[in-house]
């Protein structure tokens, strides 16, 4: 491997960049947490007096099933927060493709976990929008426009999105952003997440769409701005009625998304999951940025309930029942595939 960040760096002060994040001020067994009395073994590793178990920095984290040296990890690490992709990075560390393109992938699974785990709910002014994300009509292959022709779902205006990606942000002004997958933009949807995640009595500004009629009856302080007589910006008490934040951010999302020259569906949550991580802490050096996602990949890895039960003996027909009803991480595909 060829290093270009991290050349000048032994092997364990590296080490002790990943012990620092994981333990903080004590070493703490990784299966009963017991911190009394741990011992160094010599091959790396600790071992509990307690439970006699041995552990290491990666166990139970997401870095547990990898075999790539921590310094190397490390050197991964700069070329990501830079946002190169998996190939160029390849190419310039003289490393397998899709070695990368796997660390990449277990980086951006870390951060989606904590993203759900972290986010707080929104309070003060806040911008709500909703976008989509994916290939249009005209830009997809020949045959499957002509596939989806047959199916009769090309249509014209707001219809024409039935392809895409349903996308719902909120922001809170100089804060985050916090942004879902959806199935539809209809009002059940979108006022359900908002009373998830927004404090009533905060004040929400929108668009003019439909689904956002009767957030004053739910107890909030609701103004909109009407795109469509092209009004962007209107003072109001002192303040300014606008969504200028939230449709910046988005343009922020698909800016940074064009380098990957398309994303699977099955993929596409991570990605956009990113550039929300991304924008969140934006403020960070690349230094700091760093360790904070050294943080989270040796934080306790979530275990998805598909991947549990793939463990477990039980009978087809249980297992077919309960895929049915828990779809993994949560998510959720809609319309027909992107190209």
């Amino acid at each position: 491997m060829t290093k270009r960040f991290s050349n000048n760096l032994g092997v364990t002060k590296i080490r002790r960049e990943f012990v620092t994040a994981k333990f903080s001020q004590r070493i703490r067994c990784s299966w009963c947490n017991y911190y009394r009395k741990v011992y160094r073994l010599q091959d790396g590793r600790y071992r509990c007096k307690r439970c006699g178990r041995k552990f290491s920095i990666d166990t139970n984290t997401y870095l547990a099933n990898s075999r790539l040296p921590l310094d190397q990890w490390y050197e991964l690490l700069w070329w990501f927060v830079y946002e190169f992709t998996a190939n160029k990075t390849a190419k310039e560390v003289e490393l397998n493709q899709k070695l990368v393109h796997r660390c990449f992938s277990v980086i951006r699974q870390a951060i989606y976990d904590h993203e759900l785990r972290s986010m707080a709910q929104f309070f003060g002014e806040v911008e709500v929008d909703e976008t989509y994300v994916g290939p249009k009509f005209k830009n997809r292959r020949k045959k499957n426009r002509e596939k989806y022709r047959k199916l009769n779902v090309v249509k014209r205006g707001r219809g024409a999105k039935i392809l895409q990606q349903p996308i719902f942000g909120i922001y809170q002004r100089n804060g985050q952003v916090y942004i879902e997958f959806v199935k539809t933009v209809d009002k059940k949807t979108l006022q359900n997440i908002i009373k998830g995640r927004v404090i009533l009595d905060s004040k929400i500004y929108s668009d003019t769409w439909k689904s956002y009629r009767g957030l004053k009856k739910r107890g909030y302080s609701h103004q909109t701005i009407n795109h469509g007589k092209e009004e962007y910006v209107r003072q109001f008490n002192n303040g300014k009625i606008h969504i200028n934040g939230i449709e910046g951010f988005w343009g922020y999302l698909k800016e940074r998304s064009l380098k990957h020259h398309g994303v699977s569906d099955k993929n596409l949550i991570f990605y956009v999951k990113e550039i929300e991580f991304r924008f969140n802490h934006r403020c960070l050096s690349t230094k700091q940025l760093i360790q904070k996602i050294i943080q989270i990949l040796v934080s306790e890895r979530l275990v998805s309930a598909e991947e549990i039960f793939s463990k477990i003996k039980l009978p087809e027909q249980i297992k077919a029942r309960f895929n049915y009803q828990i779809s993994l991480r949560n998510l959720v595909k809609f319309g027909p595939p992107n190209d």
